[in-house]
């Protein structure tokens, strides 16, 4: 669902190892909603968790009502439940339902959280008060996806990926825009993933403006 009074721009990506930071600069008058995606693991491979050394200092997230976390799970496994045309990435056929994982739902409201105060839209936190990782990890630049699920508890995995998005005001949507791209619809129906967490914040001072994370993991 596109809000009449933003232009539609988006923009993807499929990198490895690779972190492009975005600043949103209105430089038009008004601006639309983005979708982007990195995956740790590229080709089939999986990126094979090294031993790390962050001491695990979660977010606090607020408590998500469990009626919401069925909903997220319900839309994401439905979407799952059926084989799925990804145009260049190939068909895949329907894959296992996800479980909801807590530490993968604090690392994507930290993120979103992040992205909302700070007027950034990126997988690299922000480097400011708000990247909650990067400051208790004391790191020298933002925080990264993948230090963002390790600090919120989720290590020795074996496969990680971050979707995240603007302007969709629900999961439906939110979801409907990810499988527009190739490579989110393959990252979506990927059946090597078997944890999900995901969360939306709104954007404070706006009408309806939520970032959306998704975080998406398998353990070794």
């Amino acid at each position: 669902m596109l809000f009449s009074y933003y232009d539609f721009i988006i923009k993807y990506y499929n990198e490895i190892y690779f972190i492009e930071r975005v600043s949103l600069n209105f430089v038009k008058a008004f601006i639309s909603f983005f979708v982007f995606l990195i995956i740790v693991s590229g080709c089939g491979s999986h990126e094979v968790y090294k031993e790390s050394t962050i001491i695990s200092k979660p977010y606090r997230a607020p408590e998500l009502n469990s009626d919401i976390t069925q909903t997220y799970l319900n839309a994401i496994n439905r979407v799952r439940s059926e084989g799925r045309n990804c145009g260049r990435k190939g068909y895949f056929s329907s894959a296992p339902a996800l479980r909801w994982s807590d530490a993968l739902y604090r690392a994507s409201y930290e993120h979103s959280y992040d992205m909302a105060k700070s007027n950034t839209f990126s997988h690299s936190g922000s480097f400011t008060r708000s990247d909650w990782t990067a400051n208790v990890q004391q790191l020298n630049q933002g925080s990264s996806f993948k230090e963002r699920i390790e600090n919120n508890g989720y290590t020795k995995w074996k496969n990680i990926a971050e979707n995240i998005e603007m302007g969709s005001s629900t999961v439906d949507d939110a979801l409907a825009h990810w499988l527009r791209s190739d490579l989110h619809c393959a990252n979506i129906m990927n059946p090597d993933f078997t944890d999900i967490g995901m969360a939306r914040v709104k954007k404070e001072g706006t009408f309806q403006l939520y970032y959306w994370t998704q975080n998406f993991a398998a353990r070794q």
